[in-house]
């Protein structure tokens, strides 16, 4: 059997439509671009995941999409998708030092990946690549642009499909009467 073609996994896997585009524009950023956009492409997802968590109706995206709504930011989405159990402990811990490292560019020009503070919390991050030695390559040194990019990339292929397992147990409105 030929191997699959690019084309035949692309309509194999719906899923990844969102990610093409987003992996074309990450080549093309710079390191600054590259924090914003895919920080971006995550707190969308963390969006997605809770409205397809959430109850179907106004109230869920009024709380998640209007204007200063309770779970608008990514700091919130962050904190409400793991209290509600659609992220686990690693994910949680990268996605608040991403959302750090973000902060850190957004807000000082100065910022870049020699930042000590960027340097430290890309050490911390747990989906990271992490260096090796290979007797191809001999030392491989992953610097802190390819840790930030990393684990962004793998927390997005992590949550990428999650909207879709977390749809399965969408709440639904109760009666609770005693």
């Amino acid at each position: 059997m030929p191997p699959e073609s690019f084309e035949e996994f692309k309509k194999r896997n719906p899923h990844l439509d969102s990610w093409w585009p987003y992996q074309d524009l990450l080549q093309a950023e710079s390191p600054r671009g590259q924090v914003l956009i895919s920080m971006g492409f995550l707190e969308e997802q963390l969006k997605q995941i809770l409205l397809a968590f959430l109850i179907d109706g106004s109230g869920s995206t009024n709380l998640i999409a209007k204007g200063n709504a309770p779970l608008g930011t990514l700091s919130a989405r962050i904190e409400a998708c793991f209290a509600l159990g659609l992220i686990t402990e690693h994910e949680h811990h990268d996605l608040n030092q991403l959302r750090k490292i973000r902060n850190d560019f957004a807000h000082d020009i100065h910022t870049t990946f020699k930042t000590q503070s960027v340097v430290d919390r890309c050490k911390t991050l747990r989906l990271k690549a992490h260096d090796y030695d290979s007797e191809e390559l001999g030392e491989v040194r992953v610097d802190p642009n390819g840790q930030f990019t990393t684990s962004a990339v793998a927390l997005i292929m992590n949550l990428i499909n999650r909207a879709h397992y977390v749809s399965k147990d969408r709440r639904k409105t109760k009666s609770w009467q005693i």
